[in-house]
């Protein structure tokens, strides 16, 4: 008879605990999780007793205040990711690694274990506060936010992670709290074999985590290169800290208007409690700019706040790559300031030259001067340290549509479905390119997924806009000047972007509306103005009039 007391696999082990795979078998190395190896020693052939698993469930929920404290003693004023992040530098500089050098790392968000799962947006804080001080690592390639966040809450072997993402280290770790004491749990782990080389554990007042995060990773950093890189701390408030936290957290969740919203309520508040946090004066430029970008508010209503948070958030950060880059988005797309964008995100990428958002302004710094093979290798090179980000796709499908590039386009749009399977933006741009290449029926199929995808594909400008020139490809010219009359009429109750209107004025030779939009276009400060020779290629080439 089986032993009911037995759990015989990874999967049995895990839905004991009510957890995921991954996480338990992360609470084994780095948690002493009572886990044992059949005898012939395959790899993830395990099994584990109950009255053991117990047992270390109930000496878990003991009070942090009695568990054993870590040999790190803490530094006072430091914050818990530089500590981190300062570890992970030796790790690379450290000669016992010889031979299997990790040149390339992704890391996974850290996992909320908290009792009342409530720390999630200091989990991701930190997350994104250790890609940030190891993208300043030389001859380290560290993946964006962006795809290490695509992992969040997923189950996957560390070999499957680093072959999607092109890495050979995975870092992954976990963040639990009880009784005002926070524990840190972090792993590295190597691609090849999916063994990890080290893992350590830091117990902390929660108190103390938000502090000299950049100034302790920086310092570390600069100590190993020969030269120091020192930066002052973002805030000494804790509470501002926590809300900046909290605002980006909701920011990344790219779910315009509403996590719009939150974001800029939270880095609101967080200015309030300190008005020379230099990070929360750019996080809010960038909400109140995306309202914008994603052609939700009006650029005229939100992107003079975004210009000012972000003129402000320089003056009191300069060394920042983060505030550069907040301000070059609003010298390109509102003041239509091409070279002033441009001093901009070339300062950010020399203080930060892996970050994967700011190679990706300085690709559309450079379409604004028509500099377009430059700027398809600039997206490259964004898509390369970030690889799941629908932004980038969408990006660089436009750059090779506008090059006539059209087989090429739709490879990278199908790679691009396969990962998000689930955004009609996706399907959208794929009906343009199968409409540039005379293939209607895989334009029609494309549409049909883009409507099946989205709940309001019907007010959905870019929709509309590839819906009526398609109409004009298929000889339905009445079926495309209704839809351009409904675009007149939801100018009248809500924002329409107009650079997605003009193409389809151009297609039908209506030269007066045409005319109407494109006054529009500077009347309303488009966000696309520098971007329309650009958008315009894109409109020919789907009608085949390259």
């Amino acid at each position: 008879m089986p032993d009911e007391n037995r759990l015989e696999s990874w999967k049995e082990i895990a839905a004991y605990l009510g957890r995921e795979v991954r996480t338990v078998q992360l609470w084994e190395k780095s948690e002493g999780l009572p886990v044992h190896r059949h005898l012939h020693g395959k790899q993830g052939s395990v099994f584990a007793l109950k009255p053991e698993i117990d047992a270390w469930r109930e000496k878990r929920r003991e009070p942090a205040a009695r568990r054993s404290v870590s040999r790190w003693k803490p530094i006072a004023g430091v914050g818990i990711a530089a500590l981190l992040a300062a570890w992970l530098i030796l790790v690379w500089k450290t000669p016992r690694h010889s031979g299997q050098s990790i040149t390339a790392v992704v890391v996974l968000p850290f996992t909320d274990f908290s009792a009342k799962h409530d720390l999630e947006y200091l989990s991701d804080g930190l997350t994104e506060e250790i890609i940030d001080a190891l993208s300043r690592v030389p001859n380290l390639r560290v993946v964006a936010r962006t795809s290490a966040f695509a992992f969040k809450g997923k189950s996957a072997d560390v070999r499957e992670i680093g072959r999607q993402l092109d890495v050979n280290g995975v870092i992954e770790g976990s963040v639990q709290e009880s009784e005002g004491q926070l524990r840190i749990t972090v792993q590295l782990n190597r691609v090849s074999d999916g063994t990890h080389l080290w893992s350590r554990k830091y117990d902390r007042p929660l108190r103390d985590v938000f502090g000299l995060q950049n100034e302790i990773s920086q310092a570390i950093a600069g100590e190993l290169r020969g030269s120091a890189a020192a930066q002052s701390p973002p805030t000494k408030n804790a509470e501002a800290w926590r809300l900046y936290e909290e605002g980006r957290y909701f920011f990344n969740q790219f779910e315009p208007p509403q996590s719009n919203l939150k974001a800029i309520e939270r880095y609101q508040q967080a200015i309030q409690l300190d008005g020379n946090f230099a990070l929360a004066w750019a996080g809010l430029s960038e909400a109140d700019a995306y309202l914008a970008e994603n052609m939700v508010q009006p650029p005229r209503e939100v992107m003079p706040k975004a210009k000012e948070a972000a003129e402000k958030a320089v003056a009191l950060d300069p060394a920042s790559a983060q505030t550069h880059t907040a301000l070059a988005a609003v010298r390109l797309d509102y003041d239509w300031d091409r070279d002033g964008a441009m001093r901009e995100i070339k300062r950010a990428l020399e203080l930060n030259p892996g970050s994967a958002w700011a190679k990706h302004w300085y690709a559309h710094a450079l379409e604004a001067q028509g500099r377009y093979e430059e700027a398809t290798a600039q997206f490259r090179a964004a898509l390369a340290l970030d690889p799941l980000s629908v932004p980038l796709y969408w990006d660089l499908g436009t750059e090779l549509m506008a090059a006539g590039k059209l087989d090429e386009t739709l490879q990278l749009l199908k790679k691009a479905s396969e990962l998000f399977p689930n955004v009609p933006l996706i399907a959208e741009e794929q009906a343009v390119a199968y409409y540039g290449k005379g293939d209607i029926e895989k334009a029609h199929a494309a549409i049909e997924t883009a409507r099946r995808l989205s709940s309001d594909v019907e007010d959905d400008t870019f929709a509309m806009a590839v819906t009526g020139l398609g109409d004009v490809v298929e000889g339905r010219r009445a079926e495309a000047a209704r839809i351009l009359d409904r675009f007149e009429k939801l100018h009248q109750t809500r924002y329409v972007e107009p650079g997605m209107v003009t193409g389809l004025c151009a297609g039908l030779n209506d030269n007066r509306r045409e005319a109407l939009w494109k006054d529009r276009i500077r009347e309303e400060r488009s966000t696309l103005f520098l971007y329309m020779p650009l958008i315009e290629k894109v409109w020919r080439t789907m009608m085949g009039r390259r």
